[in-house]
Formats: C-alpha cells, sequence, structure tokens
C-alpha cells in the first residue's frame, strides 16, 4: 500500500471519528437547550386564547372552559405539557408560547406514570 493511499484512509478515519462525535453531541445540546427553555418558561409569552392554533385546538387558560375536557384533565398532567410545577410552562404543541398549568386543549395525552 503506498503512503499516499494510506494517509487517504487516516484522513477518512479521522472524518468518520469526528463525524460520529457530532452526531452524539447534537442529542445532547438539545437536551441541555430544552432545559434552558425550561429554566427560561417564565420570560416566554404566554399563549393566547385567540392564538389561530389555540383556537384550532380550543385551547383554554381554564380546562373548565373547556366543553370537551374530560374530568380531571389540564395542561398539568398532559404528557406534552414540560412546565413541570409551573403555574405556566412549554408545550412542544405549541412552541415558543408558555400554556396554563391549569388549561386544556384537544390534544391533552395523560401523562405516563
Amino acid at each position: 500500500m503506498s503512503k499516499k493511499v494510506k494517509q487517504v484512509q487516516t484522513s477518512r478515519r479521522g472524518f468518520v471519528k469526528g463525524a460520529m462525535g457530532v452526531a452524539a453531541a447534537v442529542p445532547v445540546a438539545a437536551v441541555l437547550r430544552g432545559r434552558d427553555a425550561l429554566a427560561d418558561h417564565h420570560e416566554t409569552p404566554k399563549l393566547s386564547e385567540d392564538d389561530p392554533q389555540a383556537v384550532a385546538l380550543s385551547y383554554k387558560h381554564n380546562a373548565a372552559d373547556a366543553e370537551a375536557a374530560p374530568e380531571g384533565s389540564v395542561c398539568g398532567n398532559c404528557q406534552l405539557y414540560t412546565g413541570g410545577d409551573a403555574e405556566w410552562g412549554p408545550c412542544s404543541i405549541f412552541p415558543g408560547k408558555a400554556v396554563s398549568a391549569k388549561g386544556w386543549c384537544a390534544t391533552w395525552v395523560k401523562r405516563a406514570g
């Protein structure tokens, strides 16, 4: 094997290792960003009930005001709400907006466990 071919293989191997490192870092960065978003949710604007997506999904700040809300279903116990015990927090259905933990929308899914 010539020296030139060996250098290309080493370079390719280094590239693949580097690419694997970057690919592994992307999910870690996303998780860390999610933590930052959760910590900053108090600065996130609150979702308006008049927002077109909120209207389409029958979102209400108070589940008692939502005609279709099953008993006991609120954003705070929905699988999609990531605000923990906060009064207002992020929801994956309404990115960039905070929803009320006492609210409800048509995408409500009971939190597992």
